[in-house]
């Protein structure tokens, strides 16, 4: 096929491409982030694919060696084990959050039931030390965790529950209830640092250097490789376009656990104080 209008192409490249960096800058919907994502990508390679065969004068396009698979396929498996392994790396990480919270939880919960076992002042600080916990963790600390950090209101009420176990008298530390509500506090409190820590994490920014730069790469090979029937050429650019792209924009997705519309929710805590206020009726 023939293409005698450059212009127009290269005019669209450039839209998709500046459509791209634009929908990976700004906060919008994950869905409507995946359809621009998808939209663009299709727009930037097929306006790409009269500019390559107009660049190259068809000499690469329909003459391939065997050495020239050898290339293309080797390029294409270190890409892929790339994205592989960043997406394994995401996802692992994500679901290890989702445990974290889960046992930051139920130590929350631990604590305060063994505290049934207390007299009843001593009982009635740990429950309203621990429910108040779980509520500023739900109610403020959760909405703004990826963004701003642990909320000082969380770190103070846990130092409240630890304040309360500390008062207690010598002769009371050797009681069995004593030491297994320590032991979950301590559960609670080293739980809680890896949930702040997960918050902060981020993919290194060398890997999302080599995901683009391999991606692209990947791209620019595949205009090169000898593809007669301009619509076949098409099919093929957009289906490995596709597979990239949505590859890193689960990468991305996934990269802040709290983050997002796929972010982890307080589902456990809200479970938790649910359970405290059942036990009370």
């Amino acid at each position: 096929m023939r293409y005698h209008n450059l212009g127009v192409f290269w005019l669209l490249f450039t839209v998709a491409a500046v459509g791209l960096v634009v929908v990976r800058t700004v906060t919008i919907g994950l869905w409507v982030e995946a359809a621009l994502t998808v939209a663009f990508t299709l727009l930037l390679v097929n306006s790409g694919v009269p500019l390559a065969r107009r660049l190259v004068r068809n000499a690469l396009v329909e003459r391939n060696s065997p050495s020239q698979g050898a290339v293309f396929a080797s390029i294409g498996a270190v890409f892929a084990t790339l994205v592989a392994f960043a997406v394994v790396v995401v996802w692992e990480h994500y679901a290890e959050t989702q445990t974290t919270v889960a046992q930051e939880a139920n130590a929350l919960a631990n604590i305060e039931r063994l505290s049934r076992g207390f007299p009843v002042e001593k009982r009635r600080q740990v429950q309203e030390a621990t429910r108040t916990y779980a509520y500023v963790v739900v109610d403020a600390e959760w909405k703004n965790m990826a963004e701003h950090g642990p909320d000082p209101r969380a770190q103070s009420q846990l130092g409240d529950i630890w304040s309360v176990y500390m008062n207690v008298k010598p002769a009371d530390r050797d009681d069995p209830l004593y030491e297994a509500s320590v032991a979950n506090l301590q559960e609670l409190s080293d739980n809680r640092r890896l949930r702040l820590l997960a918050a902060e994490y981020r993919v290194p920014g060398v890997v999302w250097i080599l995901l683009y730069f391999g991606g692209v790469v990947t791209i620019v090979m595949v205009y090169f490789f000898g593809v007669r029937r301009d619509w076949m050429q098409r099919v093929v650019v957009s289906v490995g376009a596709l597979v990239i792209a949505l590859s890193i924009f689960l990468v991305s997705a996934l990269e802040n656990p709290f983050k997002g519309e796929v972010a982890i929710q307080p589902d456990a805590f809200t479970h938790v104080v649910d359970q405290m206020q059942n036990l009370e009726r």
